[in-house]
Parts: structure tokens; C-alpha cells; sequence
């Protein structure tokens, strides 16, 4: 079902609280609790990271949902060529002590994929569409920039995700590892 009352648009610097929400709900840190992230270090440094347009986490690769002129969920997604080259600066200027850790993680994406990382709905506006409206606006962006095939990871201790993103089309591939954590790798071909 797609709610026609969401506006899809791009997201802004002014968007940055909002996004690192959505990125840490992404992460599984975080659920949009009323008294925020408990991590606030991590919070104000993913702030920052959005702000930027030099980073992976940046609102130039975020396509943000409304409801009413409220924010009510964002997506980031990426050519997966930026993605190596990007995570490493992030870490490596943000948080140092993740570099070993994620020099031993298996890559989420890679050359010649459209990749959709963190997506997120705020819980005042799930089950209306708007999870699905962002992965459609997601796969027509990858799809309007030339690619053929679009990528994502769920936590496989989730499994209604993984439910859920093979309802929009995506297939389940590969288990990568990243960051300590079971991914499924799935992924949407255009036909």
C-alpha cells in the first residue's frame, strides 16, 4: 500500500537530527524513544557526519518522508562504488576504534549496485505506506541513475524484513557479516 499523503523529497543539512535517528533505528540503536538516543555521543557525532557531503552517513544521499511538513522517515542510498572508499573516511574520522572491526567486516555493497542502507520509519507512521514508498523512490533512483541491479542488508534476526523486502522484489543472496552482525544480502535485478 503506498500513502498518498507522504511527500518524498531530499534531504536537507537541517535534516540531520532527524536522519540520525533514522540511522541509528536503522542500526538497531534506536527506536525513536521520546527521550532519544541513550548513545549521545554517537547521536551528536552522527549529527555532524549528516551535515557533511564528504561522508557515507550524508543528507546527500537521503531521500527524507513527510506527513504534514512532519518528518516520518528517511532512506539513504548510494552508488556502491562511493560505498568502501566513504565508510573508511567515516570510521576513520569519527569513530577510530571501529576501524579494526570494520576492516574485518564482509562489504555490504559494491562496483555496479545501487545500495539502500538505512532505511527507517518514525513509529507514529508505520504501517501506512511510507517504508514502501521510500524503497520505491529508492529503486527508481537507482534505476534513473543507470543501474540494473539495487542492494540491502536485514539483520537475519529479523526475519519479517527479510519477509518484507522479498514482497517489494528482492532476493535474498549471500549472509555477509558486518560489524559483528548476521546480514542477509538481497537483491532487487530491473528487468
Amino acid at each position: 500500500m503506498t500513502d498518498q499523503h507522504a511527500i518524498i523529497r531530499d534531504a536537507l543539512p537541517s535534516d540531520a537530527p532527524f536522519l540520525a535517528q533514522c540511522i541509528l533505528a536503522g542500526f538497531h540503536l534506536y527506536d525513536f524513544e521520546p527521550e532519544g538516543p541513550k548513545d549521545k555521543e554517537v547521536y551528536r557525532l552522527l549529527i555532524e557526519c549528516i551535515k557533511r557531503d564528504d561522508l557515507l552517513y550524508t543528507y546527500k544521499f537521503a531521500r527524507m518522508a513527510e506527513v504534514g511538513g512532519v518528518p516520518a522517515g528517511a532512506l539513504l542510498s548510494y552508488p556502491g562504488e562511493l560505498y568502501r572508499g566513504l565508510r573508511h573516511k567515516t570510521f576513520e574520522e569519527l569513530w577510530p576504534d571501529l576501524l579494526r572491526l570494520d576492516a574485518e567486516s564482509e562489504q555490504e555493497t559494491g562496483p555496479g549496485e545501487f545500495y539502500l542502507d538505512s532505511l527507517a520509519v518514525s513509529p507514529a507512521f508505520r504501517h501506512q505506506g511510507i517504508g514502501h514508498t521510500l524503497i520505491e523512490d529508492g529503486i527508481r533512483k537507482g534505476i534513473g541513475l543507470g543501474y540494473k541491479q539495487m542492494g540491502l542488508v536485514a539483520d537475519v534476526t529479523m526475519p519479517h524484513l527479510i519477509r518484507l523486502y522479498s514482497s517489494y522484489g528482492f532476493v535474498p543472496e549471500e549472509r555477509r557479516k558486518v560489524l559483528g552482525i548476521d546480514f542477509q544480502r538481497m537483491v532487487y535485478t530491473v528487468q
